[in-house]
């Protein structure tokens, strides 16, 4: 029976025929229709911020788990993975925070700090987490802007340390909203410190800021 039904009684007959019990659905006001679309609404956006959230807590636990396995391998094998996936040497630089003569010291074998065999072995780790995502080509992938107007690549994430974000642009396939979203958590300000001079942000018709050329 439904919670919003009403219910008749045959009081005639003291609810002994056939027609004891009628249940007629009562016809909901826009105004409850309203109510409900507005709880049912908040529902889903509540669900969908948490789950969001949860998957993200596990790509980052998926990347940890997959650093500590890595990291039991010498620097110089962390190195030689990194070039041959087709790092470029100030690229692994910066994403290790060194300098290029500290990566071409460790490449003679001369020491290398835990801290810094642990980073290596992050960035190691972050590969093969994309491939496991079906990622072609992952250094190619990190190295493109994240939209066609900016100057800001998924290694310019990495450097700044938000694995988290390059993580979830790898898992997600929501488009240039969810791009956006992400470009929003990373900096608020990225159409004024990232858009191409060549283009200029606007306000559309609908109040979204959007990209488009200079005339």
């Amino acid at each position: 029976m439904s919670s919003n039904a009403e219910v008749i009684h045959d009081v005639a007959t003291g609810g002994v025929s056939a027609f004891g019990q009628v249940y007629i659905e009562r016809t909901r006001t826009s105004a409850e229709m309203l109510d409900r679309a507005e709880v049912l609404h908040r529902r889903v956006s509540d669900l969908q911020s948490e789950s969001a959230g949860f998957r993200r807590e596990r790509l980052v636990a998926e990347l940890e788990d997959r650093q500590n396995l890595v990291a039991a391998q010498n620097g110089i094998d962390l190195l030689t993975t990194l070039f041959d996936a087709g790092f470029a040497w100030r690229d692994i630089a910066r994403l290790a925070q060194v300098s290029v003569p500290a990566i071409q010291k460790w490449r003679r074998g001369e020491g290398m700090t835990g801290t810094n065999r642990h980073k290596l072995a992050k960035i190691v780790a972050l590969l093969d987490v994309l491939d496991q995502h079906f990622v072609s080509d992952p250094v190619s992938w990190l190295e493109m802007p994240l939209r066609e107007q900016l100057s800001l690549s998924r290694l310019d994430l990495l450097a700044n340390n938000r694995f988290d974000l390059v993580l979830e642009l790898a898992s997600d396939d929501d488009g240039n909203a969810s791009i956006d979203a992400l470009l929003d958590e990373y900096d608020t300000e990225w159409r004024d410190h990232f858009v191409d001079t060549s283009f200029e942000t606007f306000i559309e018709s609908d109040g979204i800021v959007s990209i488009r050329p200079k005339s």
